[in-house]
């Protein structure tokens, strides 16, 4: 395969895409100081926030959307400090600044105790209002956003009495063949009526064939499985009732469901030798004859309450959310070796399919009111929260001999285990947080958080115990004891914003966040004998420093930079193995994210970003040693330039380039290991460049669209990709699209 790497000059040259992120793409520039951020918590102005935040708004969506192009895409293409996408159904190693991302919808957390990461595959481009995103650790909503948040917010409300929207989108590759087109229709509609207001939208899409650079159908990828021959339905709806100038009441309701039907599996090679010949190479093609009737799926659905007072209790504004949610997942079944002294030789060879299920609802409540403190306002925000969370995951056995009869491709069922114990996850926070301007130029921000999670393990038959009782009779099964874990946490939070113009301000920032493990996941393949305490589940909290500038006073140019460093005491490793630790070990991570935005003309629009990290734990002789393209992205750079016609024509030219390296692999081979802290599987990254090209054009009552990804059709496989092969095996390592099209037609009335 030939790889085209990134070269630093590019890089360097190259500031990223995500510039637009501040401004909206049209001829007229949008103040920081007059956009506002709902993530927060209490709105705030870009201009008036001590840390990195963009905002990526509807028009700046609608341009990068396709057929076939999802949010992770767009994101990982816009947002600078975000890792790029990973190209399947999965968000599984997009990291912000090096940690985990709590992924929003409306403000209701997606990001739970049990991350399945398909967060960003519950909601399609079509569907979105806008996104914000906030770089570095925060507790604002809890657990989750060690590294950030991203709050997607859906179809709003428009000002007309009824507005209508129909778009239809197409995406082929070179080959255009029935069986690899992309498709979506959607339709969208927002109303104002006296007191009430609504939005509501409907997206039907199919997702074909993915090709390679050499027009080869690609593989299937079974660790986090793909989006190619999915069908995907999708529901979001809002209604607002306004009964006076001071309240609001806001019910929103989300339904999503994608599902694959493929008759494609993966080359396992002759005889089966990718799964017994760690040396063999697969060739990473689809081979036709799949026999699977439950295939990889996500289903998501929820619905959220919010209510708004504006002056409430003595002047104090009041919001309060009640939300429910409900996730289901299903992965590609997998293959590996169960080991147990109870089965005959001690080891069988299983083929299991991972299903989760994971049910959430909870309570968010905030109070927010400005004092008069010496001739300003104090502005304080401070609340209490709490969540209940339940997780299961089964796991559907299928019959090993008709597996490899079929060389991999026929899959008979046959038992379902439960795969790790049921376990409950219970959270409750206190939080204040205050705004105060020292000066007419300087500004004090500070917060606090008190964080109380619960965890209620039931007993469990370990799925182990269930494979050795079933193919040895003579076997009694082992119970896993369950038991109760509790902890706390206080979070800190203090920063400074420093006015050099009304248009240009300084920040500095300390902030703290946290992650809880995934106990149903790390549960999943520990032996009967294990001791379920405090001790050994415990949250993991993150110290992030932040020093950044920006500006946007100027029509002509914009942009910014920011340094951070995080730090933890602990880490969380995927083995090898597929099992999940928490390391007690010291880890650091540290990087630049900057980002430029020129306009010298009306016509004319130019962008650019960097985001470079390094990200490091201690090995068990207290070396550090670097962490892998799973926790920390490589150097990701982009730049863009875009003509507008006078007719309001467009055309746009954008690239993103990955750099490589091979400190995490070189590492890994040195690292030194005990039965607590192991060396996290690492792979060589090789770099590369892709463009696109994008057209907009006026046509009829409605809007043309039409892009080239993938402009100079070039092979290589995405981080993810290269990643997959040291974490998951070489059979997930599979190859990045080649050059694909793209046209789109929508129109509103």
């Amino acid at each position: 395969m030939r790889h085209h790497a990134a070269t630093l000059p590019l890089a360097l040259l190259s500031l990223a895409i995500s510039s637009q992120l501040y401004a909206q793409s049209t001829t007229s520039v949008q103040q920081l100081d007059t956009v506002s951020v709902n993530a927060t918590r209490a709105a705030r102005s870009v201009a008036e926030i001590a840390g990195t935040v963009y905002r990526i708004d509807h028009a700046q969506v609608a341009q990068q959307v396709a057929a076939g192009r999802s949010t992770a895409d767009i994101l990982g293409q816009l947002v600078p400090s975000l890792a790029p996408a990973s190209g399947t159904t999965s968000n599984y190693g997009t990291t912000m600044r090096g940690r985990s991302v709590q992924v929003m919808i409306d403000g209701v957390p997606l990001t739970g105790a049990r991350d399945g990461s398909r967060q960003l595959n519950s909601i399609s481009p079509t569907m979105i209002e806008r996104i914000e995103v906030i770089s570095g650790a925060t507790a604002l909503y809890g657990a989750g956003a060690s590294g950030g948040i991203i709050n997607i917010i859906t179809l709003q409300p428009g000002e007309q009495p009824l507005a209508l929207a129909t778009q239809v989108r197409l995406r082929s590759p070179s080959d255009v063949d029935g069986d690899n087109l992309a498709w979506n229709l959607a339709q969208t509609l927002t109303f104002r009526s006296g007191t009430l207001s609504g939005a509501a939208g409907i997206n039907y899409a199919r997702q074909g064939a993915s090709l390679d650079a050499d027009g080869r159908r690609i593989g299937p990828e079974i660790a986090q499985t793909d989006r190619q021959d999915t069908e995907t339905k999708e529901f979001n709806g809002r209604l607002d009732w306004n009964p006076d100038e001071k309240q609001q009441l806001s019910v929103g309701l989300r339904w999503y469901d994608d599902q694959q039907d493929s008759d494609y599996g993966p080359d396992y090679g002759p005889r089966l030798a990718v799964l017994f010949n760690p040396a063999f190479a697969p060739s990473h093609l689809a081979v036709k004859g799949l026999q699977l009737d439950d295939q990889p799926r996500t289903r998501h659905q929820g619905i959220n309450t919010q209510y708004r007072n504006r002056d409430i209790l003595g002047g104090h504004e009041l919001s309060v959310e009640a939300y429910y949610r409900n996730e289901k997942g299903r992965w590609f079944p997998s293959v590996s070796a169960a080991v147990h002294p109870a089965l005959p030789g001690g080891f069988a060879y299983v083929a299991m399919q991972s299903n989760t299920d994971i049910d959430v609802w909870g309570v968010r409540s905030a109070l927010h009111k400005a004092f008069d403190v010496d001739g300003r306002a104090l502005q304080l925000s401070y609340g209490v929260d709490h969540e209940r969370e339940k997780d299961s995951q089964l796991g559907q056995t299928y019959d090993i001999t008709a597996f490899i009869a079929s060389n991999g491709l026929n899959y008979v069922p046959t038992q379902r285990h439960a795969m790790g114990p049921d376990v409950r996850v219970d959270t409750t926070g206190l939080f204040l947080q205050g705004d105060y301007p020292l000066t007419e130029r300087v500004t004090v921000q500070a917060g606090v958080r008190h964080q109380i999670l619960r965890n209620r393990v039931a007993d469990s038959l370990p799925y182990t115990e269930a494979i050795a009782a079933t193919a040895n009779p003579a076997y009694a099964p082992k119970l896993l004891e369950g038991g109760n874990v509790r902890h706390s946490q206080t979070l800190f939070k203090a920063g400074v914003v420093y006015k050099l113009t009304d248009g240009q301000q300084l920040f500095a920032n300390f902030s703290q966040g946290f992650s809880l493990p995934d106990t149903q996941r790390m549960l999943r393949d520990v032996p009967a004998s294990f001791v379920i305490d405090s001790r050994n589940i415990g949250p993991i909290k993150v110290n992030n420093y932040e020093l950044g500038w920006r500006r946007s006073d100027d029509a002509v140019l914009q942009g910014g930079v920011t340094a951070f460093y995080n730090n933890s005491d602990k880490t969380v490793q995927f083995n090898r193995d597929y099992s999940v630790s928490v390391a007690d070990t010291d880890e650091r991570v540290w990087g630049v994210e900057a980002n430029l935005r020129y306009l010298p003309n009306e016509q004319w629009e130019f962008g650019a970003s960097v985001a470079s990290t390094r990200g490091q734990y201690k090995d068990a002789n207290g070396q550090w040693r670097e962490l892998n393209a799973f926790r920390v992205s490589p150097l990701k750079a982009g730049l863009y330039g875009q003509w507008r016609f006078a007719t309001d024509s467009l055309l746009r030219l954008q690239g993103q380039a990955v750099g490589g390296t091979d400190h995490a692999w070189r590492d890994a081979q040195m690292a030194a290991v005990s039965p607590t802290i192991r060396a996290t599987p690492s792979a060589k990254i090789s770099g590369y460049a892709v463009f696109d090209l994008l057209a907009e054009i006026p046509l009829g009552v409605g809007r043309f669209s039409a892009g080239i990804y993938n402009l100079a059709d070039r092979d290589y496989k995405t981080v993810y990709g290269q990643q997959a092969a040291a974490t998951y095996g070489q059979i997930s390592s599979v190859a990045a699209q080649g050059r694909t099209f793209g046209i789109g037609y929508r129109w509103e009335y």
